[in-house]
């Protein structure tokens, strides 16, 4: 499910996209000239809608998409269903799309792909020059056709000779001065980069289709040496080996067991294991293992960066750049004409443990190893890895991984602290969940691109939402936060990660209680004051507990009793906001964060336990398990938090049952808050500006964050204050009906 949406009520403006990638089958994925959005790519034929499978009656060729943006299969037969696990990609995150087909009638031929290329290539050298409309037209031609790009050595080989004419004539892609740092994503446009396209749309199909294990066997001759010159802008320059023979050995974790309790996003994934060494463009390596790994599912990836670029405008890099190699002998060929980091792909489940793999014709690039199996020393770092030649470097512990480009850490001094810091914070994340320390698979796994990965920012594997201009100069030693990690991470990051807990919430809480991990790492990790690290967990240290209660007792909804709204528009209280998740926060104040850390490692016993439902409301059977977690009824603290329970008459009688008594702590809570509301214009605009200092400005919109207090500074007055009390007042009386401010001290002790 995608949500893209701002900031409401309070706190900064942002726009996050979280989302669940899917893997399936290596499809050619392009950008169809569709100027005016016609509503199928030209030929094909609307038969399906996103999700839905269609069967096909004759060999066909398949699109997804919408919108002018298309992923195609070609030469289908069968039921195909139409999602991106099926296609591979994509192409256009957060718009509904729709699958078509078109017969495949045998017009496709090499000879009809070798035709155009020749086109394109007599207008490269001068001797036929095309108009922008003719180079389009052949442009069109080569997508129809381009499957068939390896279908011969001859096709094959005027493939390549189109890009290496372009490449010394014109200058790689990305790097001559038409491209120089990345084009328009505009397929099909009449705007100065046809010949640009044409060439990319080659080069992107000599990489798709000949660099496959078996082409890599059928070409061996073609293919040796042959490299893409774009790849010094990315992933960036390295020279081959000197000695193609020199042998290198990796030890690589070659088990992944099953996850334990709730899988999370990434749990399942099959794990990516670093060897510490890159394939330079133009060489083919050989990557050997023990015959234990044959067959089995693992698989040799070279390159790191994963991430399909096929709807990114501009465009600033190919838009696939790795290519995967299933195990199926001891031996494997591997080459990749970008070249590119050299890494083992350990299935879900396997258990092999710790295994040699040998790496041939590859260059050493810089490795920090941190894991229990094998440790790199600071003088390792210092005299050897960080001077590597490989562009691109790997960190990683048995919890957390992240690529780097080398220009960044060439001069960088501790990697030892860094880890341990990024260790500390991943056991921050498990402990909160309820997780084991070490788990299957990495808990966080970072990466560095020129884009990144969604519109907003979102999970993945690796997550990417940090960038780079492989055009910038470095000095090896980049103050990237990445590197500088420590009581100064970045919140957003780890707001993401929250997503990928997969972790139980109340309604509307999504995008709030995800950032609980931050608060508990700045809390429990870096011995920050709670209150700071709730305001810090989103980017507001202004916002303590008492400020977020009176962001909620100020508001229409709260003087009326209703709960906090949920509905996901500008009036919304909750999504990206702390009073949204600060109920969470009282009780790691009220009764300690292990109460929360109890709650959630209980929710995964019951999922391996499969424990039956309690026969209550979602709403009513979490504030259940909480207060069995905290030992106290939680009605009153979550119930003020917004969230009142559906059928308060049976969740009392289940409390009760569970032996659970009323708090002190919490009718104390209460009462506090009842005396800090604004009981005038003047303390409501202390409130505001302690949120917003200065002039309180018309901000984005009347509904939410400055905007709202700019619209009620003027009107709040004495009437809201004596409304909210009154509200406050009925939810003490609810909950501890036998009490009042004055009651007498004895009945107050009856209070746990």
């Amino acid at each position: 499910m995608i949500t893209q949406i701002n900031q409401l009520h309070l706190g900064k403006s942002t726009s996050h996209l979280t989302c669940f990638l899917l893997s399936g089958v290596m499809a050619f994925v392009l950008l169809f000239n569709q100027a005016a959005f016609a509503q199928s790519p030209t030929g094909y034929t609307k038969c399906a809608n996103e999700g839905e499978s269609f069967t096909l009656h004759a060999k066909s060729h398949v699109a997804y998409g919408a919108n002018g943006y298309y992923v195609y299969l070609f030469n289908q037969t069968g039921t195909i269903t139409f999602n991106a696990e099926t296609f591979g990609s994509d192409p256009v995150f957060g718009t509904y799309k729709s699958g078509y087909y078109k017969i495949a009638t045998g017009n496709e031929s090499a000879t009809v792909l070798s035709a155009a290329m020749d086109k394109i290539r007599g207008h490269l050298n001068g001797i036929a020059t095309l108009t922008a409309a003719q180079i389009n037209e052949q442009t069109a031609i080569i997508q129809a056709n381009i499957y068939l790009i390896a279908d011969n050595a001859a096709v094959l080989a005027k493939a390549f000779d189109v890009v290496s004419y372009y490449e010394t004539n014109k200058g790689p892609i990305f790097k001559n001065s038409a491209t120089n740092g990345g084009f328009p994503n505009s397929p099909g446009a009449t705007d100065g980069f046809e010949e640009v396209r044409a060439v990319f749309m080659v080069q992107q199909g000599i990489f798709d289709y000949a660099y496959t294990p078996e082409n890599i066997s059928k070409y061996q001759t073609l293919l040796d040496g042959k490299k893409f010159l774009t790849s010094t802008w990315f992933p960036g320059a390295v020279a081959t080996p000197a000695n193609p023979n020199t042998t290198y050995t990796a030890k690589i974790n070659a088990s992944m067991p099953k996850d334990l309790g709730k899988p999370t996003a990434f749990s399942q994934t099959p794990a990516r294991r670093p060897t510490g060494y890159y394939l330079a463009p133009g060489s083919v390596g050989t990557v050997t293992v023990p015959a234990s790994v044959v067959n089995i599912g693992f698989k040799i990836l070279v390159g790191a960066h994963t991430m399909d670029k096929t709807g990114r405008s501009p465009v600033r890099r190919f838009f696939r750049v790795t290519k995967t190699f299933p195990i199926t002998s001891t031996t494997t060929r591997i080459a990749n004409p970008f070249g590119g980091g050299i890494y083992i792909v350990t299935p879900y489940e396997a258990n092999l443990g710790i295994v040699d793999v040998q790496i041939a014709n590859a260059v050493p690039s810089p490795f920090f190893s941190a894991t229990s199996f094998n440790q790199t020393t600071l003088q390792e770092w210092q005299n050897t890895q960080r001077n590597n030649p490989g562009p691109w470097a790997d960190f990683v512990t048995d919890k957390f991984m992240m690529q780097v480009p080398t220009s960044w850490i060439y001069n960088f001094a501790d990697p030892v602290t860094l880890m341990r810091n990024w260790d500390k914070e991943m056991d921050g994340v498990s402990e909160l969940m309820g997780q084991p320390l070490v788990r299957n698979n990495y808990i966080l796994y970072v990466q560095i691109d020129t884009d990144i990965m969604f519109g907003g920012l979102g999970i993945g594997y690796p997550q990417v939402n940090n960038t780079y201009n492989p055009r910038d100069v470095e000095d090896g030693n980049k103050k990237h936060w990445f590197l500088t990690n420590d009581i100064n991470f970045l919140e957003d990051e780890f707001h993401e990660l929250g997503h990928a807990q997969m972790f139980s919430k109340f309604d509307g809480e999504t995008e709030a209680a995800v950032n609980l991990l931050s608060a508990y790492i700045y809390n429990k990790k870096y011995g920050m004051d709670l209150d700071l690290a709730f305001g810090k967990s989103f980017s507001m240290p202004q916002m303590n507990r008492d400020q977020a209660a009176l962001t909620w007792m100020v508001t229409p909804n709260f003087r009326a009793g209703n709960p906090m709204d949920i509905s996901n528009t500008t009036h919304d209280e909750v999504r990206y906001q702390h009073r949204g998740y600060a109920k969470y926060i009282e009780i790691a104040a009220l009764f300690g964060w292990d109460k929360l850390c109890a709650f959630y490692y209980q929710e995964n016993l019951d999922y391996i336990a499969n424990t039956p439902s309690d026969g209550l409301s979602p709403t009513d059977s979490r504030i259940l398990r909480m207060s069995k977690a905290a030992g106290v009824d939680l009605r009153p603290l979550i119930h003020f938090w917004g969230v009142q329970p559906v059928n308060n008459a049976l969740l009392k009688d289940r409390i009760t049952a569970a032996g659970l008594l009323p708090s002190r702590k919490i009718y104390e809570r209460l009462i506090h808050y009842k005396s800090i509301i604004p009981m005038n214009n003047a303390q409501f605009a202390a409130h505001a500006h302690v949120l917003y200092p200065g002039t309180i400005t018309a901000g984005e919109s009347p509904d939410y964050a400055e905007g709202w207090y700019y619209v009620w500074l003027p009107k709040y007055n004495e009437s809201h204050g004596i409304a909210a009390q009154t509200a406050m007042q009925n939810i003490i009386d609810l909950y501890f009906p036998s009490l009042s401010v004055t009651a007498p001290a004895e009945i107050k002790e009856e209070l746990k």
